[in-house]
């Protein structure tokens, strides 16, 4: 192969990788979470239900059982607190209106055992969403937000169950 037929194939490798990067793709893989939460028990006082429904089905994908009840000597408890929520306005209009806010939901979880010791954490897992055309009318703002908030629900809570892969007990 000639220096000249491998730089051909070598310049749609590298603009795919450069593609695939300035995306934000990142190559995970699958979930191994460690046995000890296969099976636990939830605490969720988030306040959020769309949190709460997309955490219920991040840890069903990621093959961890939810069991109701209270934890014992083999049943771990995963009790997440509150929402955090903060917003930094970026931008403004020229009427000096508010047009861009970037939106900061973060929330801290522990893996407890059956006396409530916590033997993971406090751990603390953020997502942030950009919520444009915030001087839009009310009704279409407020439609538009609680749209981008479910999405960052769902991202949160891929995010608590990612971190549960880095559990030791």
């Amino acid at each position: 192969m000639t220096l000249h037929a491998r730089t051909f194939w070598f310049i749609p490798i590298l603009i795919l990788a450069l593609l695939l990067s300035a995306c934000g793709f990142q190559l995970r893989g699958q979930t191994h979470v460690p046995p000890q939460l296969q099976s636990i028990t939830l605490l969720l006082g988030t306040g959020s239900q769309d949190f709460d429904r997309d955490l219920r089905i991040a840890l069903a994908q990621a093959g961890i059982h939810v069991v109701e009840g209270t934890p014992s000597e083999n049943l771990y408890e995963l009790k997440v607190n509150p929402l955090d929520v903060k917003d930094t306005v970026m931008a403004r209009a020229a009427d000096n209106d508010i047009t861009q806010v970037e939106r900061r939901i973060s929330a801290t979880y522990f893996v407890r055992d059956e006396q409530g010791k916590a033997l993971w954490g406090p751990r603390t897992i953020s997502t942030s969403i950009m919520l444009n055309n915030q001087d839009a009318e009310q009704s279409l703002k407020s439609a538009y937000n609680a749209e981008q908030m479910q999405r960052a629900s769902g991202q949160l809570a891929d995010e608590l169950v990612y971190d549960l892969n880095y559990a030791t007990f």
